[in-house]
Formats: structure tokens, C-alpha cells, sequence
């Protein structure tokens, strides 16, 4: 729990310090064109965990809550590929983690190459829109297994944390926040979080390892609304069905602006 309330606290002075011109979001300085390789995707079982502080320190997991945000953040992810035109490979994880150690280990070094990657994106803080295309992140090989079982283009990451505090850590705050505001005459009075979340984001292409779009977002409440908030910010990039489209509708146009100059064109005497 600790871990979770120092990077909520980091995340938070970031967001201070940069001001209002800069982003959480990063892309590999080729995601526009590697954009146009991609046509499906395949979503990795999101990490999620929720811990309720107690005021005796006895912190416990909130697994029911847990579960339920899982399942609704794994909705939201689905959802938003889809609207790009992306098919959303269903894949079953644990069936296939069950009986394929090598599919297991391989899912265990990709998340090892978030972690190194996360490092390597997010050791600057925020940065000005203008330089988050600027990145080269990459996962190296090893999403080839996961590339060859699930057959998708690309797959997607998600971690979340998330945190409640109990009625009588509430309280204690409460108590904690009245007694500075009487030492200080009411010039302090601080106002405690009775919850938060955190998520962090990466879609990254399976073939080359790069990290084609990720993003983290700190929200204020433990539930998918912080997740609701970073796929917000995926870009509406011109993916492979899409350029298909583009082409397609681009020809018809063409032979319907033929057939009507054709037929406005003046008959022979």
C-alpha cells in the first residue's frame, strides 16, 4: 500500500509542477506508420488491485471490487479498439496459461518489459505534447509468443491500483485535519483522500516490440472513470481497416466523378 501512495503522490507533484501544456501520453516516434500494420488486437488479463486502509494498519485486498473493476476496464478497452476499427481477439489467458509453461513465461517477461519501459518513458515526468511522438520504447522479442497463440498484431497492457479507507480512517483524518486547523489558527486545514486510483496504459505492436501509444492517469476515485479518462487520449489514428476504407471510398469516388463529367460532357453534332 505504501508502494500505491508514493506513486500517487509522485504522480500528483508531476502534475503540479508541469503545468497545463504538457502530457502523460507517450508514442514511439513511428506509431503513425506502424499504425497502418495493425488490424487486431489482443487484450492481456489486467492487473488490478484495490486495498481498503484500516485505521489499525491491518490494510486488506478488496477482491470482489477488484474483479469488477477488471471486468469493467477490460469492457472500456474493448470498446474504444473497436470504435478505431480494431478486432479485439477473444483469447482465452488462463486456459492457455494452464497448460503452456512456456505461454506463461513469456507473459511474465512482457510485463517485466513494461515495467523497464515504463521506467524509460515516464523518468522525465510530463512532457510538452509536442514531444511525446519523440520516444522509441520497445519490448524487443518477447511478444512473439504471444503473438504467434493469439495471432493478433498487437496487444494491450493495463495495471491499475486503487486504494478506500475504512470509516475509521476517515475519521482519524477528519480528527488529524481539525487539530492542524486549531495549531494554525484555520491558515491550514488539509483536506485527506478518503480514495484514488491509478492506471497505466500500453498498446504495443507484437512483430517490432514498440510502444506504439501508452498513457497513466491518476483519478480521484477507485473506480474505471480513471481508466474512462486514458483512453480518451488514444489517438484516432488511420489504422489498417481504415486505410482500406479510405482507399476504397476513394476510388468510387473517382468513378463517380468520371460518370458525372461523362454524362455533363456535350453530345456530338
Amino acid at each position: 500500500m505504501l508502494l500505491i501512495l508514493k506513486r500517487l503522490t509522485v504522480v500528483l507533484v508531476l502534475l503540479w509542477l508541469s503545468g497545463c501544456a504538457q502530457t502523460s501520453v507517450r508514442h514511439h516516434q513511428d506509431f503513425e506508420v506502424i499504425a497502418k500494420t495493425i488490424h487486431s488486437v489482443v487484450i492481456l488479463p489486467a492487473e488490478v488491485e484495490i486495498e481498503l486502509i484500516n485505521f489499525t494498519g491491518d490494510n486488506e485486498m478488496l477482491v470482489e471490487k477488484s474483479n469488477e473493476i477488471k471486468k469493467q476496464i477490460h469492457f472500456l478497452a474493448s470498446e474504444r479498439l473497436q470504435k478505431e476499427n480494431l478486432k479485439v481477439i477473444d483469447f482465452d489467458f488462463e486456459a492457455e496459461i494452464a497448460n503452456n509453461e512456456d505461454f506463461a513465461y513469456a507473459l511474465t517477461e512482457a510485463k517485466e518489459a513494461w515495467n523497464i519501459a515504463k521506467e524509460e518513458m515516464y523518468k522525465r515526468g510530463m512532457v510538452d505534447e509536442k514531444d511525446k511522438a519523440k520516444f522509441q520504447t520497445n519490448f524487443g522479442s518477447v511478444l512473439n509468443v504471444i503473438a504467434d497463440k493469439t495471432g493478433a498484431d498487437a496487444v494491450l497492457l493495463m495495471h491499475y491500483t486503487g486504494f478506500e479507507k475504512s470509516g475509521g480512517m476517515i475519521t482519524k483524518d477528519v480528527a488529524a485535519s481539525v487539530l492542524i486547523g486549531v495549531l494554525t489558527m484555520g491558515a491550514v486545514i488539509p483536506v485527506q483522500a478518503t480514495q484514488g486510483s491509478f492506471i497505466d496504459l500500453a498498446l504495443v505492436d507484437n512483430t517490432s516490440g514498440k510502444v506504439v501509444w501508452a498513457n497513466r492517469k491518476y483519478g480521484a476515485v477507485a473506480d474505471a472513470g480513471t481508466a474512462t479518462m486514458a483512453f480518451n487520449e488514444l489517438p484516432n489514428l488511420t489504422w489498417k481497416n481504415e486505410l482500406i476504407n479510405e482507399e476504397a471510398l476513394t476510388s468510387e469516388e473517382v468513378k463517380a466523378t468520371t460518370d458525372e463529367v461523362v454524362e455533363e460532357s456535350p453530345k456530338a453534332n
